[in-house]
């Protein structure tokens, strides 16, 4: 998604004046020190609890609605309250058991079941049934967004048969190599059937657009839009009770601010997309903070709206892939902190083709790619990226003085981050940089979304890319469980993607996220590097 990881999405927004009410209450804080802590001020400074865990972000959060919302900062929260059939842990990108204790695979491939742990319940105490299943994978398709593109083509509303009470029989269309693993993804988030009281006219999108009705080891509890999200620890939860008794999801716009309350002890781990390379430099081994360093499949890349003018040409597009200034990005904007990649299939995923030919830094072949096109003398152009984050501003500002160098115009439009979304999911843009991190470790994952025509705009192919042979190859390459028939087609999409140029793909990012060396516990997966399990992880 972004995930625009987006995987979505390494992106931003807040309210303009959350700085001001953090000023606020550090003055507060001050003023006070030498008073008796009482609980509530343990809370409202945060680190001042072992119990209490702050979390410094300034990507706003859109909404909370598992089977709608497409954004990063939106996974995040739902990972936590709400379970899976399976789900993923700490570093490997292998599923494990959640909802589901185990599961059977029918020998050709198409019928999943799934026996389900008998202790679960929902947060009002009602019990986690095949009835929940059916019903919360039948509504993720009925909303028809994000998660409905999961499940396109490969399950129906009479794909399932619940056995009894704990036990269900998911039937595909056809067999689906990825099946299970995309099950672990925020898109198979288990919702209570009470929801369909609150349905409305939209299924409940509105409902839960705010609010909960999950099974997960945290309870939301209150949400002050753009400033913080608090959740609390779900003391009857089935599985293992959290340690960190309630997580404070701060909005804080500027990262100075989070890097100084981090400083002062207020702020124990921060989004790791919010501060700078440099700056993490700095920060790391000094007053108390780690910066913990990790493999990461998370992806930088610029999507080219292959519907607008100018862009429509795949000349105009090589040539701005000569144009972007791919090794100084790397080690100036990123001070080495990412390698060079050729598509939108990380290096260490299978499926990943070493062998796309990767566009080199070349003004002059840009020109004479321009004026093959017709436009030796360059056009006017936009770029959109997110507010507040000091890397997309950087390689924007690159790009933008390149640029000029073969005679475009480009522009550079910073929104906040729910409007950078309403923005490019409608294809409103003609440049998008952002970034991309799977929700499971299959190329299908990354490469359906990026390419297939039917992900165009909200189904986050933001390029609106159109290939009927990359069609092909993806829906073959769903419905095969041949692993070498699979891995020959997604190589082959790669290579026809680094010819079509939908998408630049300026570099392949490892993870660096600060955080108090009294935090323990956390774990950054390659994978959902946005991810943070703050279910299991306790502070000293």
């Amino acid at each position: 998604m972004f995930a625009l990881m987006f995987a979505l999405l390494l992106v931003l927004g807040a309210c303009s004046d959350s700085g001001k009410k953090e000023s606020e209450t550090d003055s507060k804080e001050d003023s006070t020190e030498k008073e008796p802590k009482t609980e509530e001020k343990a809370e409202e400074k945060g680190s001042g609890s072992t119990e209490v865990f702050n979390f410094a972000t300034n990507q706003d959060i859109p909404h909370i609605d598992p089977h709608g919302t497409s954004a990063n900062t939106s996974f995040r929260v739902t990972y936590m309250l709400y379970d899976r059939l399976v789900t993923y842990d700490g570093t490997t990108t292998d599923v494990i058991p959640q909802l589901a204790e185990k599961w059977d695979i029918s020998p050709d491939g198409l019928t999943y079941t799934f026996h389900l742990n008998k202790e679960a319940k929902f947060h009002d105490g009602t019990p986690v049934t095949a009835e929940a299943v059916q019903y919360s994978y039948t509504r993720a398709m009925d909303v028809g967004k994000s998660a409905a593109g999961q499940f396109k083509d490969v399950i129906n509303k009479d794909s399932f048969e619940i056995v009894d009470e704990h036990t269900i029989n998911i039937t595909l269309e056809r067999p689906f190599a990825p099946f299970l693993k995309t099950l672990g993804t925020v898109f198979g988030n288990i919702v209570n059937p009470k929801l369909a009281e609150h349905h409305g006219s939209d299924l409940g999108e509105t409902y839960l657009a705010d609010k909960e009705m999950g099974s997960g080891p945290y309870i939301l509890e209150s949400w002050d839009r753009g400033q913080k999200l608090v959740m609390k620890a779900n003391e009857d939860y089935w599985g293992t009770v959290p340690t960190l008794k309630t997580v404070n999801i701060l909005i804080v716009n500027e990262p100075s601010t989070a890097r100084l309350m981090m400083e002062k002890g207020e702020v124990d781990l921060i989004d790791y997309s919010m501060i700078s390379p440099d700056v993490l430099k700095q920060m790391d081994g000094n007053n108390d903070i780690t910066v913990l360093k990790s493999p990461g499949y998370a992806i930088d890349d610029i999507a080219i709206n292959t519907e607008k003018e100018y862009l429509k040409d795949p000349k105009v597009r090589q040539a701005l892939a000569h144009a972007v200034n791919y090794d100084s990005i790397i080690n100036d904007v990123l001070l080495g902190g990412a390698e060079r990649i050729g598509g939108i299939i990380p290096k260490g995923m299978f499926g990943y083709n070493p062998n796309i030919e990767l566009y080199d830094f070349d003004l002059e072949k840009a020109k004479a790619l321009l004026k093959e096109a017709g436009y030796e003398k360059g056009f006017p152009l936009e770029i959109a990226i997110s507010e507040n984050n000091e890397v997309r501003k950087n390689i924007a500002v690159m790009m933008q003085s390149d640029f000029k160098k073969i005679g475009i115009d480009l522009q550079i439009r910073a929104l906040a981050w729910p409007t950078f979304l309403d923005l490019v999911t409608s294809g409103q843009h003609q440049l998008a940089l952002a970034a991309w991190t799977p929700d499971y470790p299959d190329p299908d994952y990354n490469l359906w979304y990026f390419a297939h025509s039917s992900s165009k705009g909200p189904g986050f192919n933001l390029a609106f890319y159109d290939n009927p042979e990359v069609d092909k190859l993806l829906e073959e390459g769903r419905s095969t469980v041949d692993e070498s028939v699979r891995e020959k087609n997604y190589q082959k999409i790669q290579e026809i993607m680094s010819a079509d140029v939908p998408y630049i793909f300026p570099a392949q990012r490892s993870v660096e996220a600060p955080m108090k060396n009294w935090v323990k516990g956390y774990e950054i997966n390659p994978m959902n590097t946005w991810y943070v399990p703050f279910q299991k992880m306790t502070k000293e």
